[in-house]
C-alpha cells in the first residue's frame, strides 16, 4: 500500500511540474507562433519565399519544411475584399493551403484536383463569397474558392523540387506567383 501511495504521489508531484512549465512557456511559445512571424517579416499581398533557397525572410517555423519543396506565402486581409492568388502551371507538382491568423488550415488544394494546370484560388469571407455566387466575376471563372471564417490569414504555396538541378523550375513557378486584393 505504500508503494502505491508513494507512486501516485510521484505522479502527480510530476504532472504539477510539468503543467506549471507549460503555463510558464506559453507566453514565450504564443508570440514566436508561425503567424506572428510571417506577419513580423512579410508584407501584406507579397509573396515571401521560405524555405532555405530563397532570400526572403527565413521564419523559424521552415527549419522543419521538407527539403524536396519550395515554399512561398502570402499574407491576407479580407477587410480590403476578396483575396486572389494565381500562377500558371508549370507541369510538376503544386499544392496550395490557406491557414487563419491562428496558423489553422482551413482549406488546401493541389495541382491534381484542379481543371488546368494553374494556380487560381480566391479566398473570401462568408458574405463575399456569396457575393461573388450571386454576381459571378469573369475573372475568377476557373478559381477555386474558398470561405475563411477569419479576415486575416495567409497561404501557403509549395512546388515539388527533387533536387538542386530542379530549382531554376521553382523559382520560375514561385516568381509567378501574384497575390492581390480584389474589391467587391
Amino acid at each position: 500500500m505504500a508503494r502505491f501511495l508513494h507512486a501516485t504521489l510521484v505522479g502527480l508531484v510530476g504532472a504539477a511540474l510539468v503543467h506549471v512549465a507549460i503555463v510558464l512557456m506559453l507566453p514565450h511559445l504564443s508570440a514566436n507562433d508561425v503567424w506572428r512571424q510571417i506577419e513580423a517579416k512579410t508584407s501584406l499581398y507579397q509573396p515571401a519565399r521560405l524555405d532555405r533557397n530563397g532570400d526572403g525572410p527565413l521564419i523559424a517555423a521552415a527549419r522543419s519544411l521538407d527539403p524536396m519543396f519550395a515554399v512561398t506565402a502570402c499574407r491576407y486581409d479580407l477587410s480590403d475584399g476578396v483575396f486572389s492568388i494565381t500562377a500558371p502551371g508549370n507541369g510538376d507538382f503544386w499544392s496550395v493551403a490557406v491557414l487563419d491568423d491562428f496558423g489553422r488550415i482551413v482549406f488546401s488544394a493541389n495541382d491534381r484536383i484542379v481543371a488546368t494546370d494553374d494556380l487560381e484560388l480566391v479566398v473570401a469571407l462568408p458574405l463575399q463569397l456569396r457575393a461573388l455566387q450571386q454576381n459571378p466575376r469573369a475573372d475568377f471563372a476557373n478559381a477555386i474558392m474558398a470561405e475563411a471564417s477569419r479576415s486575416e490569414g495567409f497561404v501557403v504555396v509549395r512546388t515539388f523540387r527533387p533536387d538542386a538541378t530542379w530549382e531554376p523550375v521553382a523559382e520560375e513557378f514561385l516568381q509567378s506567383v501574384d497575390c492581390r486584393a480584389n474589391p467587391l
